[in-house]
């Protein structure tokens, strides 16, 4: 059973549910390792680059920095296998284990509980997407209300998820080359090498710029995004970048009346004691289909 509010109100200002302590923890340490990872991988890559030589020897040096290197892809590696068992561990929890009790478990109900998970890509991604484009191009004037997950989310989700499949692969054939070239050729070492520097720059790059502008210097959230140290997001960016999810909250908490309009524009709400924190879960209350 949840022990955390799907919705707080604190000052007057309402802040929606959106990741448990453990997938912060997750978040926090995948971010710490690959921060390290950078640093000390890219001035290999990069080594005639005039920053190479200054930051590599933070680390230490030839002697200390690829043992850190390892070290942080030791974590990364790790993390992973525990983000599986997770991801196991909540099919079974949320998934399964309920469906059982309810006498509803069948493959093609898991199936399409699984395809329909909020965290998998979905047609309504590309809709949002075409949505978003006719936005830019002032073709319309209605922003697309995404769901709990938009579709850049997603993609920050999947497109780390798979490059860490590669990174890690990649990285112990080269840290166990002896062992790797006893069974292979030795060319599957350079072929490694290529990968996991080429697939390091594509996911620095990626997370750097993309990922880091949309959580932290977008206007929107400057400078820093909180929720991944929160679980919170504010209201006023659930109703630009989670609308339809928005909605979905208001209605389900009987707060239909306080809902905001797409443009962000308040309606009636009652007033908020200064200071005053109320938090409300919406399984304890009456649902509106």
């Amino acid at each position: 059973m949840k022990n955390r509010p799907d919705i707080k109100i604190k000052n007057g200002k309402k802040y929606f549910f959106k990741f448990t302590a453990l997938q912060r923890a997750q978040h926090i340490t995948i971010a710490a390792s690959v921060i390290v990872l950078t640093l000390t991988g890219m001035p290999l890559k990069f080594r005639d680059a005039f920053w190479a030589q200054p930051v590599y020897a933070f680390f230490g040096g030839i002697k200390v920095a690829p043992v850190v290197h390892k070290i942080a892809g030791t974590v990364l590696l790790l993390l992973f296998a525990f983000h599986l068992i997770y991801i196991v561990y909540s099919i079974f929890a949320d998934l399964i284990i309920p469906l059982k009790r309810k006498g509803q478990l069948k493959l093609g109900t898991v199936i399409k509980s699984l395809v329909t998970h909020p965290i998998m890509p979905s047609f309504k991604d590309v809709k949002d997407i075409i949505d978003l484009l006719k936005y830019l191009l002032f073709l319309t004037d209605k922003r697309p209300g995404g769901d709990k997950f938009t579709w850049k989310e997603k993609f920050d989700y999947w497109a780390p998820f798979w490059g860490i499949v590669i990174m890690v692969s990649t990285g112990l054939v080269m840290w166990q080359k002896e062992l790797v070239t006893r069974y292979l050729p030795g060319e599957v070492i350079n072929l490694a090498l290529i990968a996991h520097s080429d697939e390091a720059l594509l996911a620095a790059l990626f997370l750097f710029i993309w990922h880091f502008y949309n959580v932290h210097f977008s206007t929107s959230v400057f400078p820093m995004g909180t929720v991944f140290l929160t679980g919170y997001l504010p209201e006023h960016l659930m109703v630009e970048e989670h609308y339809d999810y928005y909605q979905k909250v208001m209605k389900a908490a009987g707060l239909e009346d306080e809902m905001l309009a797409p443009d962000g524009s308040p309606g009636e709400k009652p007033e908020k004691k200064p200071g005053a924190t109320t938090e409300i879960t919406i399984a304890d209350l009456p649902r509106v289909s």
